[in-house]
């Protein structure tokens, strides 16, 4: 028999997931911000040093802030699909559902982010998230060949 507490137990949860969720976009923007300003910086450092290889440290750099970037995006993902599932669970309770549908487990825990998890982050749909950083990764591997620096 379903109770009023298991539907106080459901919209907890989702507020919870809701709100981690909302953290890790956040932190991802965060991530994101601090990449482009010191990208920025770095490569007008650079220019102005005339010292190109410089250029590529901000390659590297794209590189590692993007595989970071994409962990928070990966468990931002993971945190929405729990919502979504504590959704249908608080549908049913709105339907009058006699058997409202738990998800398997509530929790914060989420799985470890696997390489296959993250190169889906690279789909056509998500362009958005990924085509600043490797034009960023193209303009400073191009600006490192063509010796690009201040006369």
């Amino acid at each position: 028999m379903v109770t009023e507490n298991h539907k106080d137990i459901a919209l907890k949860a989702w507020e919870v997931y809701q709100g981690l969720a909302k953290g890790m976009g956040e932190s991802a923007w965060k991530i994101r911000a601090v990449y482009f300003a010191t990208s920025a910086a770095l490569i007008a450092y650079t220019y102005n040093s005339s010292s190109p290889i410089l250029y590529l440290l901000a390659s590297v750099l794209c590189v590692l802030f993007f595989v970071l970037e994409s962990g928070y995006r990966r468990l931002q993902d993971q945190y929405i699909e729990k919502s979504i599932a504590i959704e249908r669970t608080l549908n049913d309770f709105i339907a009058n559902d006699d058997r409202p549908e738990f998800p398997e487990s509530i929790g914060t825990d989420v799985d470890t982010p696997r390489v296959t998890d993250l190169l889906k982050l690279l789909a056509l749909k998500r362009i958005i998230f990924w085509l600043p950083y490797f034009v960023l990764f193209l303009l400073t591997l191009v600006l490192f060949v063509l010796d690009v620096r201040k006369i």
